[in-house]
């Protein structure tokens, strides 16, 4: 284990192991990943190999979010960027939907992120985890998420319609 490890186990030793398992299922380094966290950088991990991400319009993505926990389903890490709310999903699992309004990234895609640690309201970079990975390999189920993508685009079409 290098200093960045090192550092990370030693402030918090009870989230270094979860930290380093769930870099290590993206087929990321380890080293670099920390070292970059460590230096304030956001670490560019690869899509494909643990995960795929479902990118969703800023707006759309937060009121997903939302359905999501009111059902009480299972929400696995969460990025709010620039570019949208980016949620993991299982891969493949969602590479052949067509939805206007979101993107899928897959094997090939990269996504930059913080240290597990950065939630709202703090931001790296102007990336904070909605949910942050845990070390447990959760992620958010594809089917959940499309039926909330649906419900959220069909919820605020009715509800921004002139007369409501």
């Amino acid at each position: 284990m290098n200093d960045a490890a090192n550092s990370l186990y030693e402030a918090n030793p009870a989230d270094a192991y979860p930290v380093i398992e769930w870099i290590k299922r993206t087929g990321a380094s380890v080293d670099e990943t920390l070292a970059a966290w460590k230096d304030g950088k956001l670490a560019e991990l690869p899509v494909g190999r643990a995960w795929d991400v479902v990118r969703i319009p800023t707006f759309e993505g937060w009121e997903v979010v939302r359905q999501l926990c009111a059902l009480r389903l299972t929400l696995g890490p969460v990025l709010h960027t620039q570019l949208g709310v980016e949620v993991l999903v299982p891969v493949g699992s969602a590479e052949d939907w067509d939805c206007p309004g979101f993107t899928v990234l897959v094997v090939g895609d990269t996504i930059d992120v913080p240290h597990p640690a950065v939630v709202p309201p703090h931001t790296q970079n102007a990336r904070s985890w909605i949910s942050a990975p845990r070390g447990e390999p959760t992620l958010t189920d594809a089917a959940d998420l499309y039926g909330a993508y649906l419900s959220a685009t069909a919820t605020m079409t009715r509800t921004s319609r002139p007369g409501r």
